[in-house]
């Protein structure tokens, strides 16, 4: 007899994300997953308009599931499609493959992620999404007072007080469906937002909910909170910590963050015993040297470095566009045994098959272009860290 939940691994539509994710991201869109495509539905329902669990028991998503569930595709999912297309492993086979044989086929437990606490941040990452940051909006606009549409055209639309009232609300009268909050920004630990959410969950439900962070742990207090007060009231944290590279190359692409008061944050929360773990966004700035960091990390903190998420937006920064010579290079670099898991499956899959897509040089004369706006308004110029770039 052939269980059901066996039979979605294969049929090519099914992802488990559409029966136990609620997202919304900084436009207040929700949206199937962080890689899913706008529709005409995530444009109905918005966190300024619509609750959370309203918009996940709608008509809409019930006709997405019972699409997934019959193995018809979904448009908005075409970012996971092609990917799978292309041979690389994607976010939707991801989540399969975390779930084995035991995939969810209704609405039980859900995670939920989304971005209602604003989007202040400290750091203007090189390759972050504007709307995600408020400092790297702050210096887009200097550096391109005419406008960053080609940057990004996703826009941010802040979640006025009394929507997030509605929002939490709505969370805390469903406490007992959520299994999973994962906190995003901004950077979360400085959004006083998010230690309100935070606050507002009862203690009885809060043992039965885990945590997954993505912070730029460059402070671990706020007034008078602390990464300290999550850790102890919730059944499980983890604390994804984003970071790109080591020493002053991360001073650059991270910009401007204190890199020692990083590492003494890392190394204290590590000794803490939190559960660490460091993601690392592939981008043409750290493609030649994801060992040496991921060395690094391991050697120095104990801390596992994931390499799970490649830059695709803005399309100037992706390594498809390096040339050919130093992708074939790279390609015969990572697609080797040691890095395949206990899966199975190469942890550098998703760099191979970004590597192995037609690139264009004028793409890579437009990152170039940008990486020297960017050296001249921070007084701290890339090609010196860089001078081998493409040697």
């Amino acid at each position: 007899r052939i269980n059901k939940a066996d039979m979605m691994k294969d049929n090519g539509s099914y992802c488990p994300l559409i029966f136990n994710e609620i997202y919304a991201d900084n436009s207040g869109e929700y949206r199937l997953c962080c890689h899913a495509r706008s529709t005409e539905t995530s444009q109905k329902y918005k966190s300024q308009n619509t609750k959370p669990f309203d918009y996940f028991m709608s008509d809409e998503m019930e006709d997405n599931r019972n699409k997934v569930l019959s193995g018809e595709k979904l448009p908005e999912c075409s970012t996971c499609y092609k990917q799978e297309q292309w041979g690389g492993e994607s976010y939707r086979k991801k989540k399969i493959r975390h779930y084995q044989t035991k995939l969810p086929t209704h609405v039980d437990k859900v995670t939920l992620k989304l971005r209602i606490n604003g989007s202040y941040c400290n750091l203007s990452c090189y390759m972050c999404i504007p709307y995600n940051s408020s400092t790297r909006r702050n210096e887009m606009n200097k550096i391109y007072p005419e406008g960053w549409e080609f940057f990004s055209s996703s826009k941010f639309e802040s979640v006025k007080h009394k929507e997030y009232d509605m929002i939490v609300n709505d969370i805390i009268d469903n406490i007992e469906k959520v299994d999973k909050i994962h906190i995003t920004g901004g950077e979360p630990l400085q959004l006083p937002k998010h230690w309100e959410l935070i606050d507002r969950i009862p203690e009885e439900h809060a043992k039965n909910i885990d945590l997954v962070y993505d912070t730029n742990l460059t402070e671990l207090r706020y007034k008078n909170h602390s990464v300290y007060d999550v850790q102890n009231k919730f059944r499980k944290v983890v604390w994804g910590v984003s970071c790109d590279h080591i020493n002053d190359k991360l001073s650059w692409i991270r910009y401007p963050i204190d890199v020692k008061k990083f590492e003494s944050n890392l190394r204290e929360i590590k000794e803490a015993g939190f559960n660490v773990i460091l993601n690392c966004t592939i981008s043409l700035l750290n493609i030649h040297d994801l060992l040496e960091i991921h060395k690094y990390y391991k050697t120095k903190f104990g801390v596992v470095v994931n390499f799970n998420s490649v830059v695709t937006t803005p399309n100037f920064l992706s390594i498809q566009h390096l040339p050919q010579d130093v992708k074939d290079k790279l390609i015969d670099y990572y697609d080797l045994p040691s890095f395949v898991d206990k899966w199975r499956v190469n942890k550098m899959n998703l760099v191979l098959t970004q590597l192995k897509l037609d690139g264009d040089t004028k793409n890579l004369k437009q990152a170039y272009d940008y990486m020297d706006k960017l050296s001249k308004n921070r007084n701290f110029d890339w090609r010196t860290l860089w001078p081998d770039f493409l040697k």
